[in-house]
């Protein structure tokens, strides 16, 4: 089940518009060194690659792979969406190949007794941000630096972590006050100074940059809408709103498309950003898909009487977007796993990275939920 402070009095199926009936065979899982020992190896992320981009061919030229940090329970079937006392939800490491989805270089990077989703990667890939859920109610943002393998508290009373891509600013959600805090990173971002809100006096959640840094999209809980998303403008500190049921919103990888779920009309609606505060006309971005049809691509979709889609991210480009999903039965999430839906293509075709991280692996779960892509 969501979290109770979330968006969303459902989890909304995000949109996979004819992705039904679509031949796509799976992608052949790449040989990893992870394995399920447990061990930690903080190192994992820039393990292999240069810090500061993908990794080069042998000719030069840069490569479709990409190193994404996510949260996952490998180890039991405690599952990562509902942050209650039985998630087991770490910190994990991997390389993802925007060309055909598969994964490899698959390692754990930290190893607690509570919950840990919502990673947010710098833009060089040396330190990673997340939310920790002691339970429901009591929250605080850690991070893991790969360089040391140093895992701490950040600050108490807080979650949502977003980084700037310069990496000179973090946002985050205050617990206090409910409203997005921009707080300045040094000492290579292991060290916060005092945070300061954005805009706004109502509950926020959830924030996003522009590729470009200079644009925020987070949303707003609207009391006769539930949530609405907002974008900010930092130079002209003015903010505009979609001014409709809207949450968990993103930007595009390398444009001002905003996506965001949709309580009421369902699928993952878009709209286009425009310098000067005004938005373009609302799209469904992709349509809905039933259990059935995701299905095909992984059999345990089979037993879900739902699936629900969250927290969509794009990797790179505006062509390759994560997503998190749960399998609802009987009221209950009983796992969720991230999938890639690859939209260079004339329809979108998804592929099942969820699976093939949990497969690699070889722990004894199978639960992935929420991701952050290195661009």
């Amino acid at each position: 089940m969501m979290r109770t402070d979330c968006f969303c009095a459902r989890a909304v199926s995000i949109a996979l518009a004819s992705l039904a009936g679509i031949g796509c065979s799976s992608p052949a899982i790449v040989p990893t060194d992870g394995g399920g020992d447990g061990a930690s190896d903080a190192g994992a992320l820039i393990d292999g690659a240069p810090a500061d981009g993908p990794t080069p061919a042998p000719d030069g030229s840069a490569t479709t792979l990409r190193k994404i940090v996510f949260a996952a329970d490998f180890d039991t079937h405690g599952g990562c969406a509902d942050h209650s006392e039985t998630d087991q939800c770490d910190m994990y490491t991997a390389d993802l190949n925007l060309s055909d989805g598969s994964v490899s270089s698959v390692k754990r990077a930290t190893s607690t007794s509570v919950s840990e989703s919502y990673p947010a990667l710098n833009p060089n890939g040396t330190v990673a941000y997340f939310s920790v859920f002691k339970d429901v109610q009591h929250k605080e943002l850690g991070y893991v630096d790969f360089v040391s393998g140093k895992t701490a508290t950040l600050l108490s009373n807080a979650s949502w972590p977003a980084v700037s891509p310069d990496g000179s600013t973090l946002l985050y959600k205050d617990g206090a006050s409910d409203l997005i805090m921009a707080a300045p990173l040094t000492g290579g971002g292991l060290t916060l100074g005092k945070g300061s809100a954005l805009t706004g006096t109502k509950k926020q959640e959830d924030p996003d940059y522009s590729f470009d840094g200079r644009y925020i999209v987070f949303h707003e809980i609207v009391d006769s809408l539930g949530a609405v998303g907002q974008v900010y403008d930092t130079q002209t500190k003015k903010t505009a709103s979609w001014g409709e049921s809207s949450g968990h919103c993103g930007f595009g990888g390398k444009s001002l498309l905003t996506l965001c779920d949709s309580s009421k009309s369902g699928g993952l609606l878009s709209k286009t950003y425009q310098a000067g505060g005004t938005f373009g006309a609302t799209a469904l971005f992709l349509a809905d898909l039933k259990a059935d049809a995701l299905s095909q691509y992984d059999d345990a979709f089979a037993k879900c009487q739902g699936v629900s889609f969250n927290y969509p991210t794009f990797c790179g480009d505006d062509q390759h977007l994560l997503v998190s999903t749960s399998c609802n039965q009987n009221g209950s999430v009983t796992f969720s796993r991230l999938v890639m839906v690859d939209l260079t293509g004339a329809a979108p075709t998804y592929r099942p990275i969820g699976k093939l991280l949990a497969d690699a692996y070889k722990g004894s779960g199978v639960s992935s939920w929420t991701v952050s892509c290195l661009k």
